[in-house]
């Protein structure tokens, strides 16, 4: 099912994106992450976010598959990473 997604890693960066389904959103999030980390933070603030991302993007494979199924909004939050998945009709 395709979705939007947009996601924020705050204060450093935010973005939205059509996406065909919960893989492509966890893809686009991992590599929007990746590339902060790379550029924009120490390597401790980089660990801080590494694992932030990491329980989001679990939760998108879980909680946010469901409720984008159901035709549900989804938002999660985990330290400074929000993610939001709303489905495509």
């Amino acid at each position: 099912m395709a979705l939007w997604m947009s996601w924020e890693v705050s204060p450093i960066a935010s973005a939205g994106e059509d996406v065909g389904d919960i893989e492509g959103a966890v893809q686009a999030l991992d590599q929007s992450v990746q590339r902060i980390q790379e550029r924009a933070m120490s390597p401790r603030d980089a660990a801080v976010l590494h694992e932030s991302a990491r329980v989001i993007h679990d939760q998108m494979l879980s909680d946010g598959r469901a409720a984008v199924e159901r035709g549900e909004r989804w938002t999660a939050r985990v330290g400074e990473v929000e993610v939001t998945l709303i489905p495509r009709m």
